[in-house]
């Protein structure tokens, strides 16, 4: 039986891999929201454009990456030995091939034209900055397959944090500002670190077909160090953006998470290959949830501080 109307709709949402989106909804908020902390600045028009377009963009990528992914026989290899750690569009859903390259690509350029508008009513650096991420999306999966070289996780990292956040925080100011960058890191640490798990998870089928990710190139344990470094790296961020006034003291609550952060990389120091995957797929997906809660506690922390006037 084929699905009707709404359940095509709810396949091809759930073929963009929705849990992932959250990056960008988390790197774009970010940005924004440094805006109105530091310059009293928000325009909610340009803000819900800019989430939509980042989160289009990078569902575009998702199905670009899932299409190259399914072509050179890496993910029909991973699922096969029954380790998925998420729904796969072509696989699991049955959506054709060719279909999900063209729609990755209509996203991209729906975003493009989202971009445009945006730089034609803001400042035109904003072109340079989605210019810039639409070839880290791309040659991410792509062309120079980026992911296949060793870098793909810090492609990840500054394009999906840093990038993104500036991109967002001058839609609202139209002026440059070193601040989005060092906190968007935040976002982009927590984007790495889930690369990292998803390439442990992967190892296997990663060695079998010449994919260089950091977890097969650094090996299990000492991609867990990575994992924990990293972790420790996203509070020392926010400790350092409090002590230089680009976020609010209450910020500080986030480092509440940091134990129950650095827990999920336990699994990685145990260098076990192939038998603790349940656990390795919590460093894939717990880094989700502990970036929307510190985003939440940032956020709150920057709307108390304009009200009441507390630093």
């Amino acid at each position: 039986m084929k699905p009707n109307g709404l359940g095509k709709i709810r396949i091809w949402v759930m073929a963009t891999s929705p849990s992932t989106l959250t990056s960008a909804f988390a790197s774009v908020t970010l940005g924004a929201s440094l805006s109105f902390y530091l310059y009293a600045k928000i325009n909610m028009l340009y803000y819900v454009i800019t989430v939509i377009g980042i989160v289009l963009a990078q569902a575009g990528v998702n199905l670009v990456h899932d299409y190259s992914e399914y072509k050179t026989g890496l993910d029909v290899a991973h699922i096969s030995r029954g380790l998925p750690h998420r729904i796969h569009p072509i696989i699991n859903l049955g959506l054709d091939p060719k279909s999900v390259k063209r729609a990755g690509y209509l996203l991209l350029v729906i975003s493009g034209i989202m971009g445009i508008y945006l730089a034609i009513n803001t400042t035109w650096m904003i072109l340079i900055i989605a210019f810039a991420g639409f070839l880290f999306g791309v040659l991410y999966s792509e062309g120079l397959r980026l992911h296949y070289k060793g870098i793909g996780e810090a492609v990840a990292l500054l394009s999906m944090g840093p990038l993104v956040s500036l991109g967002s925080f001058m839609v609202q100011t139209s002026i440059f500002s070193w601040t989005p960058l060092l906190v968007g890191l935040i976002n982009g640490l927590f984007t790495f670190i889930i690369l990292l798990g998803s390439g442990a998870m992967e190892i296997d089928a990663s060695r079998e077909f010449g994919k260089k990710t950091i977890a097969l190139m650094l090996g299990l344990r000492r991609t867990g160090y990575l994992a924990v470094i990293s972790t420790i790296l996203v509070y020392i961020v926010i400790i350092i953006s409090v002590i230089i006034g680009y976020l609010p003291y209450a910020s500080l609550l986030a480092l509440l998470v940091m134990p129950s952060s650095i827990k999920l990389a336990i699994p990685l120091l145990r260098n076990t290959e192939g038998k603790n995957w349940r656990e390795l797929r919590g460093l894939w997906a717990g880094p989700f949830n502990h970036r929307i809660i510190i985003l939440a506690i940032i956020i709150a922390s920057i709307i108390v501080s304009r009200l009441f006037y507390i630093p």
